[in-house]
């Protein structure tokens, strides 16, 4: 009887320690994910003010008739290149596991993978994916000269006709309860970038729409990364605080069952000892 009850005691102990190190990461994750969030609100609409912007120009500058780089295709590339973006570390939930599902629905033997994180660089190792260049994702929020290298990457590689396509893998953050793995094409560039019918620009171009174009559509390129990145970053910090809730949860509960089955038999121990005596004194 001794023995079962030191047992529980550290057991409780254990689920204890269990719940407290969850609440310090999921109060660790909130706090982080007030900035991203933020952020990933007021960069939606300058992101679809770029696109709309760019769009408007395509068409001022005759559309698919306007050359430029990163519009063309490179017919004679077989292979993709994408841009897959996870965090370093687990204990966030399906996230991980999600993105491995997005990643796989790209051919590991004609696919090129540039790793921003460790878990999705270890899964595309794993699975057979060529990797081209590794980061690591970081625990602080990304800055914008993040995305410098990568854009020199892809600039390589497309501009060089080694990637017929290039893509953005990440998760997509719609709430902190609602996050969905996605896949965004972002090379090459095809006209229109937004279908339905052509609205009114009330400005004019100087010193012309085909000067502009060519510094914009670089930035263009960027301006999604980032938003990739960002959403990303935000979607990991959702998914652990709400993975981490969850564990804290359920140690809790596991704690307050056990403690419940300790007190029962401690009293029965103390009942039966109280019998005893009481048994003891009347013999």
């Amino acid at each position: 009887m001794a023995q079962n009850l030191q047992s529980l005691k550290k057991r409780i102990k254990t689920a204890q320690n269990i719940s407290q190190i969850a609440r310090a990461m999921e109060m660790i994750a909130a706090s982080k994910i007030k900035k991203a969030q933020k952020t990933v609100l007021n960069n939606k609409p300058y992101a679809e003010k770029i696109t709309e912007i760019l769009n408007k120009m395509l068409e001022s500058a005759g559309g698919d008739d306007f050359e430029h780089p990163y519009m063309k295709t490179n017919e004679g590339a077989a292979r993709k290149l994408v841009i897959a973006i996870s965090p370093d570390k687990g204990l966030a939930g399906a996230l991980n596991s999600n993105l491995y599902k997005k990643l796989l629905e790209f051919k590991a033997d004609a696919t090129d993978v540039v790793a921003i994180g460790k878990k999705i660089e270890r899964f595309a190792v794993r699975m057979g994916y060529k990797i081209i260049a590794t980061f690591p994702f970081g625990t602080r929020f990304p800055e914008y000269s993040v995305i410098y290298p990568l854009t020199d990457i892809i600039k390589q590689h497309y501009i060089g006709k080694n990637a017929a396509e290039v893509h953005v893998l990440f998760t997509e953050f719609k709430s902190i309860f609602s996050l969905a793995p996605s896949s965004a094409k972002l090379l090459p560039i095809q006209y229109p970038l937004i279908e339905g019918e052509s609205k009114e620009f009330p400005y004019k171009f100087e010193p012309g729409p085909d000067f502009i174009l060519r510094e914009l559509i670089p930035y263009y390129v960027e301006v999604k990364l980032y938003n990739a990145i960002v959403q990303a970053y935000t979607s990991e910090q959702a998914a652990r605080m709400v993975a981490m809730g969850g564990a804290k949860d359920n140690a809790l509960e596991i704690m307050n069952f056990i403690t419940l089955t300790y007190n029962k038999i401690r009293q029965e121990r103390i009942t039966n000892e109280i019998l005893d005596l009481a048994n003891g004194r009347i013999g």
